[in-house]
């Protein structure tokens, strides 16, 4: 055997001088390079400590830990597949991330969004057996509490009889002549009379396969915008049009919903476009917000494909290359303006940014905007359009979102969210007092005063949408850090209670004006409105809670039971394709927030 050489040492082993001075060893042979330059021999005789062994206690005490850390890992999973009846990769187990409720510094609860379950936080039970004296667990319900339930959504067609056929054409000119003789023309301007035409012709016109992706398009357009027309009130929308005959609009939808995949696989046309707007518009009036969603944003991608997002308004002129140009610019508003809606009711992010459309308004859309709102059955429906909300409080949406509710917006520092908050408060009076006198919002909502204002049902959405920015500007202001703090200073406390104090006065403005106005507000649109009196009622609960012994609370108490009234009264003026047992889960929702409420209210101080 060949004997063992000190200097066969392992390539980076350190020699003893370069290990004691503490220097990089470069370990070359027979003299490292600091040995060299000082003509002297590298050594390798240091002792060199052994790693000792564990022992057997240490190897098994290992061991356990690990198992430990294993079975934690598994027992999350385990929980979850014992309750879930599908497979583990099912789209069933999927949920949208929850939206957390805060008030006055404690993170009450969350909501989520279709399937959803309104449920308290560990914290927000703390709270409600803090001054109820016990807990009282929400009850637990699949979908937020403005939302239709999931089961009773018609997006799946496994079971469902073919596609039917097209109404004659004569019933669909009848429809025709409802959309173009109410204000529905001006409020959801999806179809121009002379472009739509061309698509009648191409679903009942065209025969033959090379004519097929074409006539597909039509027909889905067509199906959509039957069922939209179909779910508008006709005395609502002052109809000067004779009623149509009833058509079976959920089947409609279905129809057009399952025609949508051939439409987006194929090149973009206008019927595509127009289709996924319909749908979009049509989910969010049955309740199917995350429905909706998705139409939006398909709606979205195409117009953005297509260019319409940053496109100026092409002057005015016959020429159909010009009229179809100013009508995907309409259509990219309309779907702006739903897409900001959808966003703040869900929490979802924005499909269509600021900063990558172009936001310049219609001409003249202001300066005929007040007239517009005082739309009649005698009035001039060829005006120009409406769209579902003002224009320039869609883009205040889109701000209120970005700034406070978005990714961003939910990790601002508390000086940055108080900024925010009083930026998006001064640009959203700036435009309420835009709005003429008799049609605009009041800062509080008194109904002596409001009693001769005109009415219709865009007027009541752009009140409700005024107190429901207002609420949601001020409420962002509850997650400030600086409510759990003991060396806040007082000016920046009373800052955040007067703001949290305008967020509990829009909500009660709006639902007082949503008892007085329920007269005029169309029996199709249950679904639509929900969100607007559910957050309101949510802010007043929880600020009866933290405030249960003012003078206020009782009264609140009051609101909370005048809300669940207006909201029975308003669902039985739904069609009757919408069940009676629908209406529950939404009524005990408030009911139990209701009784929460009076439980803090008569518990004892403490």
């Amino acid at each position: 055997m060949q004997e063992h050489d000190p200097l066969s040492v392992k390539k980076h082993t350190a020699c003893d001088t370069c290990y004691t001075r503490k220097i990089k060893c470069d370990s070359a042979r027979p003299r490292c390079a600091w040995c060299l330059h000082h003509n002297q021999d590298c050594s390798y005789s240091r002792a060199r400590p052994r790693r000792q062994a564990p022992s057997k206690r240490q190897r098994v005490s290992l061991i356990d830990r690990i198992r430990r850390l294993d079975e934690r890992k598994r027992a999350p999973d385990e929980k979850a597949s014992h309750h879930c009846s599908g497979p583990p990769d099912s789209a069933s187990s999927l949920q949208p991330s929850p939206r957390i409720i805060h008030f006055a510094g404690w993170e009450i609860g969350n909501l989520l969004v279709e399937p959803a379950v309104p449920s308290l936080l560990p914290e927000g039970l703390r709270w409600i057996q803090s001054r109820t004296g016990t807990v009282i667990p929400l009850p637990s319900s699949n979908h937020a509490p403005w939302e239709k339930s999931p089961p009773t959504c018609t997006m799946g067609r496994a079971n469902l009889a073919p596609l039917a056929e097209l109404p004659m054409r004569s019933v669909l000119q009848q429809y025709l002549d409802v959309y173009h003789s109410s204000a529905m023309r001006m409020i959801f301007p999806v179809v121009d009379s002379s472009l739509f035409l061309q698509t009648i012709n191409a679903a009942y016109s065209l025969d033959g396969p090379q004519w097929q992706t074409q006539r597909c398009c039509a027909t889905a357009c067509i199906f959509a915008f039957m069922a939209l027309v179909s779910s508008m009130d006709h005395m609502a929308t002052c109809c000067t049009a004779p009623r149509p005959p009833p058509i079976p609009r959920l089947a409609y939808i279905d129809n057009a919903r399952a025609l949508m995949p051939y439409l987006v696989q194929n090149s973009l046309s206008l019927d595509a476009i127009q289709t996924a707007l319909l749908l979009a518009i049509s989910g969010t009036i049955i309740g199917e917000l995350q429905t909706a969603m998705h139409f939006t944003s398909i709606a979205a991608r195409q117009i953005m494909a297509v260019g319409a997002h940053t496109w100026s308004e092409p002057p005015g002129g016959e020429d159909s290359a010009l009229r179809t140009t100013k009508h995907l610019r309409i259509l990219f508003w309309i779907c702006y303006a739903l897409d900001k809606d959808l966003s703040l009711r869900t929490g979802q992010p924005h499909c269509l940014r600021n900063d990558d459309c172009n936001l310049h308004l219609p001409t003249a859309y202001v300066e005929q905007l007040g007239s517009r709102m005082r739309y009649s059955p005698q009035s001039n429906h060829s005006e120009g359009p409406l769209f579902p909300v003002d224009l320039r409080l869609s883009i205040i949406k889109s701000r209120i979102f970005t700034a406070l509710y978005s990714y961003s917006g939910l990790r601002k520092t508390d000086v940055e969210i108080i900024r925010s908050i009083r930026e998006l408060d001064d640009e959203l009076e700036q435009w309420r007092t835009s709005i003429p006198v008799p049609l605009r919002p009041q800062l509080s909502f008194a109904h002596q005063a409001d009693a001769t204002a005109p009415k219709n049902m865009h007027l009541v959405l752009t009140h409700l949408d005024y107190y429901s920015c207002v609420n949601l500007i001020h409420l962002a202001g509850g997650r400030c850090q600086a409510w759990r703090s003991t060396t806040t200073p007082s000016g920046l406390m009373d800052g955040l209670r007067l703001s949290l104090t305008f967020s509990v006065e829009a909500s009660r403005s709006l639902l007082l004006f949503f008892y007085h106005s329920e007269s005029d507000v169309s029996p199709g649109s249950f679904w639509t409105l929900l969100f607007y009196p559910m957050s309101a009622i949510l802010t007043i609960f929880c600020n009866i809670l933290e405030n249960r012994h003012v003078d206020t609370a009782k009264r609140d108490i009051e609101l909370l039971e005048a809300a669940e009234h207006t909201t029975e009264k308003l669902f039985m003026r739904q069609s009757l394709t919408d069940r009676v047992g629908e209406l529950r889960p939404v009524t005990r929702f408030i009911s139990s927030l209701k009784d929460i409420a009076q439980q803090a209210v008569s518990a004892p101080s403490t």
